[in-house]
This record gives C-alpha cells, sequence and structure tokens, in this order.
C-alpha cells in the first residue's frame, strides 16, 4: 500500500487532534484515542475495502505466515487468518512513531467505516483532557508522549468506536 498521509493530532486514550480528510491544512482537534489487541483479523483484510490495490495482508494463526486469500475466516470466526504480530507500532525517531489502528465510523473527524481502510493519519499526542457528562475530568496522553506524532495506516475498523473518538491504536496487549 502506498497511502497518502493526512494530519491529526490525536492523544492516546486521551484527547486527540485529527486532520480533516477534505481540508487538508485544517486539523480537527478534541478527540481521543484508545489502545487495543485482538488478535482478529482485520477487517481490511476482506476484499472490496478501502481504495487500495489489495487488501491489509492477514497472517496464519498456527505458522505466523502471510496468507495469500483474502477470502479466508478469521481467528475469530474459527477461520486461521489473524492480525499479522508486525502490526504493532514502531519508532522512526525520538518524535515519530508508525503504527496501524481501527478508525471509528461515526463519521466524525472525516472517519466512517470501510472507505477509510487503507488510509494513513499523522496523530499529534497532547495533554488536553475531556470532561464525561458528570464533570468527571479524564485523558491526556502521557508526559512521556506529549508533543511526539505517530503515523497510523487504517487496517480495521472500530463499529464500536463512535463519538469524539477517532482510532483504536493497534498496541500487544492493549484493551484487555
Amino acid at each position: 500500500l502506498a497511502p497518502t498521509v493526512q494530519a491529526i493530532t490525536i492523544t492516546t486514550t486521551t484527547t486527540t487532534t485529527t486532520m480533516n480528510t477534505t481540508d487538508p491544512i485544517a486539523w480537527a482537534t478534541g478527540t481521543w484515542t484508545t489502545g487495543y489487541w485482538d488478535c482478529c483479523k482485520p477487517s481490511c483484510s476482506w476484499p472490496e475495502k478501502g481504495n487500495v490495490g489489495k487488501p491489509v495482508r492477514s497472517c496464519d494463526a498456527v505458522t505466523g505466515e502471510v496468507l495469500n486469500d483474502p477470502n479466508e475466516p478469521s481467528v475469530c470466526q474459527g477461520g486461521r487468518a489473524a492480525t499479522c504480530k508486525n502490526n504493532q507500532p514502531f519508532n522512526v525517531s525520538e518524535t515519530l512513531s508508525m503504527g496501524f489502528a481501527a478508525a471509528a465510523t461515526s463519521g466524525a473527524n472525516g472517519l466512517s467505516g470501510d472507505e477509510n481502510c487503507g488510509q494513513c493519519f499523522e496523530l499529534r499526542f497532547t495533554e488536553q483532557v475531556h470532561k464525561n457528562g458528570g464533570g468527571s475530568v479524564w485523558g491526556g496522553a502521557d508526559p512521556m508522549v506529549v508533543g511526539k506524532r505517530m503515523v497510523v495506516q487504517v487496517t480495521n475498523i472500530g463499529y464500536d468506536v463512535t463519538g469524539d473518538h477517532s482510532f483504536d491504536i493497534m498496541i500487544p496487549g492493549a484493551g484487555q
């Protein structure tokens, strides 16, 4: 995949800024991200998802080898196709990392589902916090990542990820 990068500012399990896909200059702010790793076949591994030449790869749950059949059922439905272990985040420099994420489907921040498969977004981590309906404060990126950036490629769709939430970043052990 050779996607273009769209800018977004995001704060993991915290506040995020996302670049609007219709205006590459504008940043969407006030959204947030979480982390997950469920090992299921990424939804963007099925044919006809996104504007890409090939679906995202999935791997054999037993051998770890890349599967060539995009129609192989997910391990979460009794098949062999799983998330490849190389879909974990990695550092590019002291201030930039890259990874993979599930996109929210609420339509907020230009994210709406299957058509986001293969797209890349730049996230900027901030210390902004949120208030829930009861006035409790939560969120804000960990001080060690505030001011850092991450480029994520959408490889999964978070049908359960709605509202101002933008991305669910694939991080081994997260979301347990």
